[in-house]
């Protein structure tokens, strides 16, 4: 005969990565019990021979092979209880070959899968336990978490609706963590014990972007904010979280996994972070704390430790070219050629970016290092291109001219030897507007050298032409 559940055990389940309402007789320190990773990766599961032979043994109802499985199912639960993941997931496994059916065993090796982020190994797990107890509520929610992780979205969104229709709680946390992938469905609510924490209709229009949704209210005042001032989270990225007010002595370290995901154990499980911003992830979290009334008076702070996600490659003549991760959503040019450091000969940066044509800056010019590089964007550093003008008419040595910036109008006469009269004084200058047309302007050297009027600098293209 099965031994039931102690309240211990199922406390220990719900600690470790699932979305199961919190009691009145749960504590805040229980929650907060430190959970140690593991590196490790678990041996593969049972085979079926090894699970027909236990479950012949099983169905004979002895007393002695039952006693032996509960007492390793307890064992796995007191090592998941101490963080010894691995130990716990051999400990599920020898009690699964006397007993392999057994919907919590599975559900608990489920658990402890995750938390190695063992993920594929972890839905297994977990479909076995719904299999045992179809209508189980938290191994669907399970199946529908893991299945988004490991990429499986349709799996995911069939679990949803399942979930619509046995546990609506848990269907709106899954909602939130997948609601990207569920345009254009529409359900209701049939559990009319359990009010929703999310609306029961579901967007109907299309998605428009692969990353998650911003939330309204608190966290739309950054849609208006310049791309050079805020920074949305991507997979990769590393958080700092902090409960201010709390004693736990767990690590505040969260990386981003694929899906967009962090494992916070003390908010549930899994929160979909990818495309928010700090501040609406430590809103996001505070609130998911203050709806499992893990604290009323929570505080929440939220840092970003290491930048990941976001990242420009600098190529060319460079000191120290390669990858450079970005601190915002948009930078200025001259932030990355700073990090990169220019080297001398270095005169023009072509940046490419994805859909779009090269756009070719000169690095002379002071506005190009305000061009804001993005996400993506391939940065390929050359030298100067030689750029010339041209001078003409009176004097001693016409022609095209190697352009020098901040050359003036006088240097460049005296650079061609000279007007033919010395007493030459009018000279014209043409140069291209932005329409490609050339615009005249003439010019008294008279003038000039009396400092009446300042000797004009010349541009790359100039025409000059001495007229008398």
């Amino acid at each position: 005969m099965k031994t039931p559940i102690s309240p211990a055990a199922l406390l220990v389940v719900i600690i470790f990565g699932t979305f199961f309402c919190v009691s009145a007789q749960q504590s805040t320190d229980d929650l907060q019990k430190p959970l140690a990773e593991q590196t490790k990766n678990p041996t593969a599961a049972l085979t079926a021979t090894e699970r027909t032979s236990a479950a012949a043994k099983t169905d004979s109802n002895e007393p002695a092979l039952s006693s032996e499985a509960e007492k390793f199912y307890q064992s796995g639960l007191a090592l998941s209880e101490k963080g010894s993941f691995a130990d716990a997931i051999e400990a599920f496994k020898q009690s699964l070959r006397i007993r392999p059916n057994d919907a919590q065993t599975n559900f608990g090796l489920g658990i402890a899968y995750s938390k190695t982020k063992s993920y594929k190994d972890a839905l297994e797990s977990f479909k076995l336990a719904s299999k045992s107890k179809p209508n189980w509520a938290e191994a669907h929610f399970q199946i529908g978490m893991m299945s988004y992780v490991v990429g499986k979205r349709n799996e995911a969104v069939d679990e949803y609706k399942l979930l619509l229709q046995i546990d609506m709680s848990l269907a709106n946390v899954l909602y939130r963590i997948i609601k990207d992938d569920l345009p254009g469905i529409e359900q209701r609510a049939t559990n009319a014990e359990t009010k929703p924490t999310e609306p029961t209709t579901l967007p109907t229009a299309p998605k428009t972007t692969p990353t998650p949704n911003v939330n309204t209210n608190s966290e739309t005042s950054t849609k208006e904010s310049p791309l050079t001032e805020i920074y949305r989270v991507g997979v990769g990225d590393v958080l700092d979280i902090r409960v201010l007010n709390s004693a736990s002595g767990r690590s505040t370290l969260f990386t981003v996994i694929a899906g967009g995901l962090i494992d916070m154990p003390i908010a549930g499980g899994p929160i979909q972070v990818a495309g928010l911003t700090v501040d609406e992830i430590q809103t996001r979290i505070s609130t998911e704390l203050k709806r499992r009334a893990v604290n009323d008076g929570t505080q929440v702070s939220v840092g970003v430790r290491q930048y990941s996600s976001h990242s420009v490659v600098v190529t060319g003549l460079v000191v120290s070219p390669g990858t450079k991760y970005l601190r915002r959503e948009a930078v200025p040019l001259y932030v990355v050629l700073a990090e990169s450091q220019l080297r001398n000969d270095a005169g023009r940066v072509v940046i490419m970016r994805s859909g779009a044509s090269g756009q070719s800056l000169n690095l002379s010019d002071p506005a190009s290092m305000n061009v804001t590089v993005l996400p993506g964007d391939v940065l390929s550093v050359s030298g100067r291109q030689e750029e010339f003008y041209y001078i003409a008419g009176r004097i001693n040595y016409p022609g095209q001219k190697v352009f020098q910036p901040g050359i003036t109008l006088l240097q460049a006469i005296l650079a061609a030897g000279g007007t033919q009269r010395q007493n030459a004084s009018v000279v014209e200058i043409s140069r291209e507007d932005s329409d490609s047309r050339l615009v005249t302007t003439r010019f008294s050297i008279k003038e000039i050298k009396a400092g009446k009027i300042p000797d004009p600098k010349l541009q790359p293209g100039d025409r000059i032409e001495v007229l008398r």
